[in-house]
């Protein structure tokens, strides 16, 4: 019994045990095989053992680092898992390039090898370098299945190319259209996996572009202290006077482990616009579909940060916001298996 357990060692294990058991199974074997069965009679270079051998590098993936939105994926729309754990390894493959890059440049190159890869997928080529690397091998059989706009790929990874810089953007809705570049597309991707008609998909694309704008603050808001210790962050310019002093208070915050009351003021601003974000979506709840509200499930973990947030007065650096217990976890998969009980997010 949950409610019987009592100290973290037994939180710790009844986490262990559990897991994400209170969610529906979706299994990366077979997950995937109408379209490995699509691409096996159309194309030859990719055979079925391999498509499921890139959903398991690409459901891996997402479980190391993504696994709210792993738990997430779990109440996708029918037939929808797999597309969405695919699109959630190409964003985790190209939010990386810049910890994986010594130097601007080669961020740069390795952001050109997705722009060409995006291009020769979309051309449906079959070369060798595309189906061994297993996220593109999955967004090869992506792309035989669903028609994706082109446009919402090239958008994240142009903004991708400002990662690479280590300058803070200039205002608030700069932030907002990075946001919106990124997790508003990744989720509008999302959308175009599902079947609905045209008066639905308007009033679900306004939904997902705002839960995405939502999420999108909320990463880059959870992301401070870790991009404090490299001398880098995303709180716009326009809230703090000085690059120089925005860059010693991050330093400083980092050092003592509490952010100081300037930058708390801006967090609470940027925590603000996100919610706002938030509410905007919710306000669309009663007109959208079953399977579009599945997929907005997709902004429960911003939403559930945002409520830890204000309960924390905005201190990103407060170490229950930083390193979550198992016991917030447990927490988590509760309210994400209430809130597909209820139909909310």
């Amino acid at each position: 019994n949950i409610w019987k357990a009592t100290g973290m060692a037994a939180v710790r294990q009844l986490w262990r045990r559990s897991s994400v058991a209170w969610l529906p199974s979706r299994g990366a074997s077979g997950a995937f095989n109408g379209c490995c069965r699509l691409i096996q009679r159309n194309y030859s270079s990719l055979s079925k053992e391999s498509a499921g051998k890139a959903l398991e590098h690409c459901v891996e993936l997402v479980k190391r680092y993504e696994y709210e939105q792993y738990c997430c994926a779990q109440l996708a729309p029918n037939g929808a898992w797999a597309p969405l754990i695919t699109l959630r390894a190409f964003n985790i493959e190209t939010a990386r390039i810049k910890d994986k890059s010594s130097t601007p440049e080669i961020g740069q190159i390795r952001l050109h090898w997705w722009e060409d890869a995006l291009d020769a997928l979309y051309k449906g080529e079959e070369s060798a370098d595309l189906l061994k690397q297993p996220v593109t091998a999955m967004m090869y059989v992506l792309l035989r299945r669903y028609h994706l706009p082109k446009e919402l790929f090239q958008e994240i990874l142009k903004a991708r190319s400002r990662d690479l810089s280590s300058q803070p953007p200039d205002s608030i809705s700069e932030l907002v259209q990075y946001a919106d570049s990124t997790q508003g597309c990744l989720l509008d991707l999302g959308l175009h996996t599902l079947t609905m008609v045209d008066q639905d998909f308007k009033i679900a694309h306004e939904a997902v572009r705002h839960a995405g704008r939502c999420a999108g603050l909320v990463t880059l808001i959870r992301a401070t202290p870790h991009l404090a210790v490299r001398g880098l962050t995303y709180i716009p310019k326009e809230l703090i006077a000085s690059q120089r002093e925005l860059e010693q208070e991050l330093y400083t915050s980092g050092k003592n482990g509490q952010l100081s009351d300037r930058l708390k003021i801006a967090v609470e601003t940027l925590a603000n616009v996100a919610e706002a974000e938030l509410e905007a979506a919710r306000a669309l709840r009663a007109r959208l579909t079953n399977d579009s509200v599945n997929l907005l499930f997709a902004v429960l973990p911003a939403a559930t940060y945002l409520r830890s947030l204000r309960r924390k007065n905005f201190d990103v650096f407060n170490v229950g916001l930083i390193d979550p217990t198992a016991l917030s976890r447990l927490q988590f998969l509760l309210q994400l298996r209430w809130s597909s009980w209820r139909r909310t997010f």
